[in-house]
């Protein structure tokens, strides 16, 4: 159904709403010394979601370690929104409500 795209499309749409300077935006990792962070929540059930952060660190062009960390962390509350399907009739649904993501990079 097109009620579970709209995480993704809110993200897509955060990312785009950020900085319109992108002279920092990557498309490659440096493999001669990069490390790869991707951050990810799966809910679990009505009171717990789970974060995952996987990590690759490279160096001189060699994957020397390569991680994951899982938390559980509280669920966030339901949101209703309006859902389509495949023949246009829309409804409102309940949702569980995603955490947005903030990185601080030093």
């Amino acid at each position: 159904m097109k009620f579970f795209l709209l995480p993704a499309v809110a993200i897509v749409l955060f990312l785009a709403a950020c900085d319109d300077d992108h002279s920092d935006k990557v498309t490659t990792v440096n493999k001669n010394g990069g490390i790869e962070i991707s951050l990810s929540t799966t809910h679990l059930d009505t009171t717990k979601d789970l974060l995952t952060t996987h990590y690759i660190v490279w160096s001189k062009g060699v994957k020397i370690k390569e991680s994951d960390k899982r938390d559980t962390i509280p669920a966030l509350d339901m949101i209703t929104t309006e859902a389509e399907d495949d023949n246009g009739n829309t409804k409102d649904v309940a949702l569980k409500k995603d955490y947005e993501f903030y990185v601080t990079v030093k």
